[in-house]
């Protein structure tokens, strides 16, 4: 890649650590805000803004946003992964379907002067589109994502409850109920879950005292089951929260790696072709100059920290069955045959203790995938 490549690349991609770049994407993130609320603003009657004028400025953002994916696309290191990032794909998504719309907005009117009902559909999808571009500006989302994860390996038996619960105390006011006021199961249903989610919008309610009794005590049954929910969720962003520094420096490194190429099974020969001092791990010089040559732009503390949270035993060094673990653990137990939940750590402690035998004999780890070949570089 050019050098201008790159740092165009860099700008777009961690404009932290570029001059003037944070500035530069506050300016691009305000101009979406406001690429956002002037059509929305534009369907009150009348119209705040002339509709000419209005039309010129969306077309000047469209444009805009257009070039940025075109200069992302003609900079980026590696294409394939370009088009399977979901935030490239949504910018493609915004600057095309308004500057589709933009022109062919005189064939798809009707007679009257009103859109189509899909097309309009489509027209008040822009805001929404423009909006997501401001996605991948927060840092902090993959770590929303990965609370909900761990979350939602409780969530089958929690809907299996709820769902009990829902349908028992339906039953029964169904029962209780007088058939002028609740006259089929599915309105006693919508009535159990807008009381179970404490909506309570009071458009049905019940009229007989058996009725109100039943649904006193469904309060407080559901009252208490939404605590259950709630606190393992709130549990679960907590864990992810406390560890937000390793895991933003695993989820930038990980991004860097499938953005040029990369997959899991390159990194024990990566490794080796890097491994200077054929000992079987990389100390920190070798995993920075690993770093450099893949192009990934973090400065020197970040990699320290990242090195640092790969060496989960302190020993000065990392193998790639560490590096695996951490950076892509779903492919570490189909590449090392160890699971790599619970597994890992104990993968880990033996690591450590094979390390020292390798540096007193020099001769590399005998767990380790076969990787005689060198890494090249240049690919």
């Amino acid at each position: 890649r050019r050098p201008l490549s790159i740092k165009v690349w860099s700008f777009l991609e961690d404009p932290g650590s570029v001059v003037c770049g944070r500035s530069t994407m506050n300016a691009i993130s305000a101009m979406i805000t406001v690429s956002v609320v002037l059509p929305v603003m534009q369907t009150l009657d009348p119209p705040p803004f002339h509709v000419s004028e209005v039309s010129t400025l969306e077309l000047v953002f469209d444009l805009i946003f257009a070039l940025e994916v075109a200069v992302r696309f003609l900079t980026c290191p590696n294409r394939m992964a370009f088009c399977l990032d979901g935030c490239n794909f949504v910018d493609i998504a915004a600057g095309m379907l308004g500057l589709g719309l933009r022109a062919f907005s005189s064939s798809i009117l009707h007679a009257d002067g009103n859109f189509n009902s899909v097309l309009l559909s489509l027209l008040c999808a822009v805001p929404v589109l423009r909006l997501l571009k401001l996605l991948r500006r927060f840092d902090d989302f993959h770590l929303i994502l990965k609370a909900f994860r761990l979350a939602s390996e409780a969530l089958p038996v929690l809907l299996f409850i709820l769902s009990v619960i829902v349908l028992v105390f339906a039953s029964l006011i169904y029962v209780l109920e007088p058939r002028s006021n609740i006259d089929s199961l599915p309105k006693a249903l919508w009535m159990t879950v807008v009381t179970v989610g404490t909506v309570g919008y009071g458009d049905v309610v019940p009229e007989s005292p058996w009725g109100s009794l039943v649904t006193v005590a469904m309060i407080v049954v559901s009252a208490l089951y939404m605590a259950i929910p709630v606190g393992i969720v709130g549990k679960a962003f907590s864990d992810v929260w406390d560890d937000r520094g390793k895991l933003h420096m695993i989820h930038r490194a990980r991004n860097r790696f499938l953005e040029r190429g990369y997959k899991a099974q390159d990194i024990p020969a990566m490794f080796c072709s890097f491994d200077h001092d054929r000992d079987g791990e990389l100390d920190l010089s070798e995993f920075m100059a690993m770093m450099h040559k893949m192009q990934v732009a973090l400065g020197k503390e970040r990699l320290t920290e990242l090195f640092l949270s790969f060496d989960s035993d302190g020993s000065g060094g990392i193998d790639d069955a560490e590096f695996v673990r951490i950076l892509f653990p779903s492919a570490y137990a189909q590449m090392y045959g160890i699971k790599s939940g619970t597994g890992g750590p104990l993968r880990s402690h033996r690591d450590g203790r094979r390390r020292s035998s390798t540096r007193s004999s020099g001769r590399p780890s005998r767990n380790r995938p076969n990787t005689t070949r060198r890494w090249p570089i240049g690919r």
